[in-house]
């Protein structure tokens, strides 16, 4: 019984540390990943490139 125990909670142990390596590779990776999450946070707005949401923001302040 304590073998089982110990047998499923260390697959829960390694189960966790794949997931924690994966998401540092993924924060450390530089391009597609953080492009890929601007693209879904852009808001629809007249101007079709997330980088020049930024520039159109700051046309519309001095407009106003």
């Amino acid at each position: 019984m304590k073998a089982l125990i110990a047998f499923i909670s260390m697959a829960v142990f390694i189960t966790v540390l794949i997931e924690i390596n994966e998401r540092r590779k993924k924060r450390r990776e530089p391009g597609a990943d953080s492009q890929e999450s601007k693209d879904k946070d852009c808001p629809d707005s007249s101007c079709s490139d997330c980088s020049l949401l930024e520039v159109c923001e700051k046309e519309e302040k001095k407009k106003s």
